[in-house]
Formats: C-alpha cells, sequence, structure tokens
C-alpha cells in the first residue's frame, strides 16, 4: 500500500514539474514576431499586452519608448534630407515672384502643370495645358503657341501616354514633330523639355503600367539630344519632390501646391537662366 502511495506521490511530482517547465519556457521565450510588421517590436508590445498588465507594464513601458524613439529619429532624418534637398536651388529663385518672371514663359503640358494655374501660381496666358493632355493637343495649340512668342517654352507630356509601352515610340515620334514645327516657327525661343514625373511606389503598386514611365523618359531624353532642346530631368536625384512624399498627393502621382513654389518653378527659373531683375 505504501509503494503504491510512493509510485502515485511520484506522478504527481514529475507532471508538476513538466507544467512549471513549460510555463517557464513560454514566458522566457515569448511568441516570434510577424514577419509583416511594419515596425519591429510591435508584435512582441501586442504579446506582452496580451498577458497580466501588473507583470508588464514595466516591459510595455519600454517597449513604446523604444518604438517612439525610433520615429522620431526616422521624422528628424527625413526634415534634414528635406532641408538638403532644397537647398539645392539657389534662394532668390524660391522668393521670385513667379507672374513677373514668367511672363515672358510659357508652359504647355496635360494635368501635371495645368496645377501651377488651378492653384492659382500662374495665369491661363503662361500655363496653356489640359487634363488628359498628349502630343494631339500639342498639335492643336501649336499656331497659338507660335503667335505668342514666348522667350521661353517648357513643354510637358507624357504622363497620359505611359499606358502602352509598345506605343512609346510612336509618341515620341508624334512628340518631336511638334517640336521640329515650333523650332522651325519660333526660331528664337528657347524650349524645355520635361521627363516625366516619377511616381511613388504605392501608386506603381495600384497601377503596374506606371513603371513604364523610365523607359518613356529614356526616349524623351535621347529625342531632346537628337533636336538640341534642353531635356529637364526630374528622376535624377538632384529634386527635393522625389525624396519627400509630402510633395505628393493622396494618390502618389500628382504633386501639391508646395512642390511647384518650392521645387518645379525655381528649378525652371535656374536651368532657363532667368534673371530675376
Amino acid at each position: 500500500m505504501h509503494r503504491f502511495a510512493d509510485r502515485m506521490l511520484l506522478i504527481v511530482l514529475v507532471a508538476a514539474i513538466g507544467i512549471m517547465s513549460i510555463r517557464l519556457f513560454s514566458v522566457s521565450f515569448p511568441a516570434r514576431a510577424e514577419k509583416n510588421d511594419s515596425i519591429k517590436g510591435v508584435s512582441y508590445l501586442a504579446h506582452l499586452e496580451e498577458q497580466d498588465v501588473s507583470n508588464n507594464e514595466s516591459a510595455v513601458d519600454a517597449v513604446r519608448a523604444k518604438l517612439e524613439a525610433q520615429k522620431k529619429k526616422n521624422n528628424e532624418k527625413s526634415n534634414k534630407d528635406n532641408k538638403q534637398n532644397k537647398s539645392k536651388i539657389d534662394k532668390k529663385y524660391l522668393n521670385a515672384d513667379f507672374p513677373k518672371v514668367f511672363k515672358n514663359t510659357i508652359i504647355s503640358g496635360d494635368s501635371l502643370v495645368k496645377a501651377i494655374y488651378e492653384y492659382g501660381i500662374l495665369d491661363k496666358k503662361t500655363v496653356r495645358a489640359e487634363i488628359g493632355a498628349g502630343t494631339k493637343y500639342l498639335s492643336k495649340i501649336t499656331k497659338k503657341l507660335v503667335k505668342a512668342k514666348p522667350k521661353y517654352l517648357v513643354l510637358h507630356y507624357g504622363e497620359n501616354e505611359v499606358g502602352n509601352k509598345d506605343y512609346a515610340e510612336l509618341f515620341v515620334s508624334k512628340y518631336k514633330k511638334c517640336i521640329q514645327t515650333l523650332q522651325k516657327k519660333l526660331p528664337d525661343t528657347k524650349i524645355f523639355v520635361d521627363s516625366i514625373f516619377p511616381v511613388l511606389k504605392k501608386a506603381y503598386e495600384d497601377e503596374p503600367y506606371l513603371k513604364n514611365i523610365r523607359y518613356y523618359n529614356s526616349l524623351i531624353k535621347k529625342m531632346a539630344g537628337e533636336l538640341g532642346v534642353t531635356y529637364i530631368d526630374f528622376n535624377s536625384g538632384e529634386y527635393g519632390m522625389f525624396d519627400d512624399e509630402s510633395y505628393y498627393d493622396a494618390d502618389g502621382v500628382h504633386p501639391v501646391r508646395s512642390f511647384y513654389t518650392e521645387q518645379y518653378l525655381p528649378y525652371i527659373l535656374m536651368k532657363a537662366g532667368i534673371k530675376l531683375d
């Protein structure tokens, strides 16, 4: 009888030790964070909060503090990068009286430059653009551009053509023909050709065809070289917009007002060599 009791006691002790070991292991090694966490430590923080708050309060606070510190560090780096990008544009151009200095300039293109007028930065006399515009629109307004005889002409086309990569060469061929006509009829006008603006990663994810932008730009740049007009590259990394997501609207494609006043127009002035009297 005593042997039976001893055996039962031994079994109970072994079971108790096993349960305690399992609990100790689970506390010592918390669940591994999910791979898709956007911030390191979020899954661990959630794990702690699911346990007894009284036992893990200090650990939760420590993780929160670490995450906040990292967030602050990232924001500071972003602000520093933005300041460096903006510093590459001469301050005198940032503070320019745009309606005055662009009085002898015409900017023609699609919705991305029409926004300059819609934001009230420049008037319709300076901005000749339409939503959805392409080379057909440029060809249509050629006579009006010639009649205006601008000293500087900035062309921004291509965004509405990138949907089909196979169309790129035909688009550039039509674009080239329009520019050649303008060069012939406006021999004293200095012509500039913009690259197509790049977009944010989320825009590529929503609309994969936007990946054609790089290819289109390579053809536009080549065309500009052949025609002897100035190509303005907004993909080179020297331009603040593309290192600063705050210059984009929610769609990740269209720029907001500050981009035009802090980046685009000052940069055009620098490239054109326009004097600020």
